[in-house]
């Protein structure tokens, strides 16, 4: 699919309150993933074209996020929630190195920002140098995944780099002495219900300190269709657990002693 790329320009880098505040180097994602609810945002930027074949470059947000953060003290930002902030663009534009650079100066403050960096990506090693100029204790870094298996990744997360390249990322950074995690974002009926224990087991051979979960936000006019569309390729059976998680009002309790059982003995933090 060939991918459409708008530069543009914000009047805002930070979206948020209080201590928490978002922050998305571009609008769109190339990653293309069968289950994401940002979709939401293409009517909202003026797009028509399907999820995953265009991005915005915001080309002034790292200037803008200086002057914010000038006026800030004390706040959480999350990058990214609404875009992969290492999507394939970023190898051109480096938007995402340049806004990191930001926060690794702004974090030298006693009043500067914690930091939470989620990405599909292991282009996230390109930019080892400024990741290690945070001070201790203001930078997390998690990997979302949903799967171990790069052929079922491939299939619900086309764009995406595949899970056992996040885990080897993981690893590198782990290695390094940076608090790296996963983000399993979000639990799918049958792919992550069936691989959680052997991603698990991956994650900690990879130097995991820590795990968060975030349950399907199955909304039917923007999600459901395009997941029902991916899990047709994944069998009769994936298609089957999906329809029934759709529809059973103890999916989720259900999924949160899933959960609670495959994390008992295991060595991670929660994610911060």
């Amino acid at each position: 699919m060939a991918i459409r790329v708008e530069e543009i320009t914000c009047k805002s880098a930070l979206t948020g309150s209080g201590s928490y505040y978002r922050l998305n180097p571009y609008g769109g994602c190339e990653h293309a993933c069968a289950y994401c609810y940002a979709t939401y945002l293409a009517r909202w930027r003026g797009q028509s074209g399907p999820w995953g074949s265009w991005v915005q470059v915001k080309t002034n947000i790292p200037r803008v996020l200086e002057r914010e953060l000038a006026r800030k003290q004390g706040i959480q930002v999350s990058l990214s929630t609404a875009c992969d902030a290492y999507q394939p663009v970023e190898e051109k534009y480096r938007i995402t190195r340049q806004c990191l650079s930001v926060l690794a100066l702004a974090a030298q403050r006693d009043d500067g920002p914690r930091v939470t960096l989620l990405t599909k990506s292991d282009r996230i090693l390109h930019d080892l140098d400024v990741l290690g100029a945070f001070p201790p204790g203001r930078l997390q870094v998690g990997f979302s995944v949903t799967t171990h298996d790069d052929e079922t990744a491939a299939i619900i997360e086309p764009g995406a780099s595949a899970p056992s390249r996040r885990l080897a990322a993981l690893a590198e950074l782990s290695a390094a002495g940076m608090r790296a995690g996963l983000f399993i974002s979000p639990v799918l009926p049958y792919v992550t219900e069936r691989d959680l224990p052997e991603l698990f087991d991956r994650a900690e051979e990879a130097g995991c300190r820590f795990v968060g979960f975030d349950l399907l936000n199955y909304l039917d006019r923007h999600v459901g269709e395009k997941l029902r569309e991916a899990y047709e390729h994944l069998g009769p059976e994936a298609l089957e657990r999906l329809e029934e998680a759709r529809h059973s009002a103890g999916y989720e309790p259900a999924v949160r002693r899933m959960i609670a059982g495959a994390m008992r003995g295991r060595a991670f933090d929660d994610m911060k």
